[in-house]
């Protein structure tokens, strides 16, 4: 991970470590495992921003990633935890097109 301080004053955005996906009401790990555990229990590095990818189903998923792409494969995010960083202003939401 790299040192993002000074990048809002640069005109850079500052990096966001971690990416959830939001598919049909469910949440999924993307990218930023590592910091699985300082999200769940609010300590270490966090608070951080997290992105959100919203799709409206698997079909548009698998549009964007292929055929061969799978959630469960990856960690289930409970919706309470995507709740409260949307409370908490950390939760960036973003189309797939966005991204």
């Amino acid at each position: 991970m790299r040192d993002t301080a000074g990048d809002e004053e640069n005109g850079r955005e500052p990096e966001i470590p971690m990416t959830i996906l939001a598919i049909s009401g469910g949440y999924w790990l993307y990218e930023g495992e590592d910091l699985l555990n300082d999200l769940l229990f609010g300590n270490g590095t966090y608070p951080f921003q997290v992105r959100c990818v919203h799709f409206k189903d698997v079909i548009e998923m698998n549009t964007f990633f292929g055929e061969g792409f799978t959630v469960s494969t990856l960690w289930r995010i409970n919706p309470d935890v995507v709740d409260r960083l949307r409370r908490d202003k950390l939760l960036v939401e973003v189309s797939p097109i966005e991204d």
